[in-house]
């Protein structure tokens, strides 16, 4: 909005420097001067008025440009019609107007927009038709040369603006969300090296604790029930702390330090899937594996523990009796993994927080299981991410790995 406020100061001024020379060559007539000068003072004031006006919401700025640009063209339109219409030199301005809003105004408003100018250009030229055909000797033959010339100028700055316009929105979203993805993945990091630097800093003191409540538990007498049974659950309290603090430590020492490995992911996950049904042989699991090799570069170890857990919170999420579903497929470059159940699905709110430590939706859980899915996708340059089945039935955990060329 405050470029088309300055562009339009630009013209204002440079109409106004043109003025003489349109007179001197009978562009214009001194008896149109007046009109002339009154548009260019109602630009100014429009300017003037419009000052300050931005609307924050997208909706809203696309109607204010729209505005804005057809009081720009109606005013173009104006001055051209009583400067020689179609036949005005300078009537390929009206190609800066398309290109502008094809440019800036986005979907219905921009084709709106672009009819709009193909219909004042169709007046200017039925105007100039009109005169040419009551005066003597005039060759109709350029003049639809010259009117087919000016259609396909317009349409052409419309349509290129248009279509460039729509890839640098597109190319805007990306970089936009590859910006989130990054913000998310660096916050997940410097959470993980501040747990680990917690759990290295506690290490000591929390054994020494477990080790002063063993020997107070040694000590008490068999009497001592009362006692005894608090210091027991005190130091199961304990043992659960310094588990997590290990396991956070170690998935961020795997993530950041482990070597990764190319790997037949199919054969990958058709073992693992073997070994967690032998001891899940209550369960019925589903698969769709594509048949063709499809090679990636990962973690094994990390990759093999985060997909027993999507297995496992899979089964967690089902009610009894119903299938799991395991997907291996291949999509352009990408490879992606799927794990789906068929119970209730998670809110929003829940879904905006997954993969952070300490965030999930179990009672006795801590989160680091979805938190170590991710920062193994990272590693391996990929992601991980979990939504609602378009069923409304059930959830679905995707992890996403570049594929290898063999």
């Amino acid at each position: 909005m405050p470029g088309l406020i300055r562009f339009r100061w630009i013209a204002i001024f440079c109409l106004t420097l043109g003025l003489i020379p349109l007179i001197h060559w009978h562009v214009l007539q001194k008896r149109d001067i007046f009109y002339f000068v009154a548009v260019l003072a109602l630009l100014a004031t429009f300017n003037v008025v419009s000052q300050g006006l931005w609307p924050r919401e997208e909706q809203a700025r696309q109607k204010h440009t729209l505005v804005h640009l057809w009081v720009d063209l109606l005013a173009a339109a104006g001055l051209l019609f009583v400067s020689g219409s179609a036949q005005n030199p300078f009537v390929s301005i009206l190609c800066i107007h398309s290109f502008l809003g094809g440019m800036l105004l986005r979907q219905r408003a921009s084709y709106l927009f672009g009819i709009s100018v193909l219909l004042l250009l169709g007046l200017l030229q039925l105007e100039t038709y009109l005169d040419a055909k009551i005066t003597l000797g005039a060759d109709l033959t350029d003049l639809w040369l010259s009117f087919l010339s000016q259609w396909v100028l317009v349409t052409a700055s419309w349509f290129v603006s248009h279509y460039f316009s729509g890839l640098l929105k597109k190319n805007e979203m990306r970089i936009r969300l590859l910006q989130d993805r990054q913000h998310q993945a660096d916050r997940l990091k410097s959470l993980g090296a501040l747990t680990a630097g917690f759990s290295h800093q506690l290490a000591t003191p929390m054994n020494s604790l477990k080790l002063r409540m063993e020997r107070g538990l040694r000590k008490l007498s068999d009497q001592e029930v009362a006692a005894r049974e608090e210091l027991e659950k005190a130091k199961s309290s304990l043992d659960e702390c310094v588990q997590v603090f290990q396991h956070m430590a170690s998935v961020f020492s795997q993530s950041a330090e482990a070597e990764l490995q190319t790997v037949e992911i199919q054969k990958l996950c058709e073992d693992l899937l073997k070994v967690w049904e032998k001891e899940n042989n209550t369960i019925t699991v589903e698969k769709h594996f594509m048949a063709e090799p499809l090679n990636c570069r990962l973690q094994v170890l990390a990759f093999s523990n985060t997909f027993f857990d999507l297995l496992n919170n899979a089964v967690e999420a089902s009610s009894a009796g119903s299938k799991i579903y395991v997907r291996l497929f291949k999509l352009d470059s990408w490879i992606y993994l799927e794990v789906t159940d068929l119970g209730e699905g998670l809110s929003e709110e829940t879904l905006s927080r997954l993969g952070e430590p300490f965030v999930t939706t179990k009672v006795d859980g801590n989160g680091l299981g979805l938190y170590s899915a991710s920062m193994m996708a990272q590693a391996a340059g990929g992601e991980f991410r979990i939504f609602n089945n378009t069923s409304g039935r059930g959830a679905t955990a995707e992890i996403r790995l570049p594929l290898e060329e063999a």
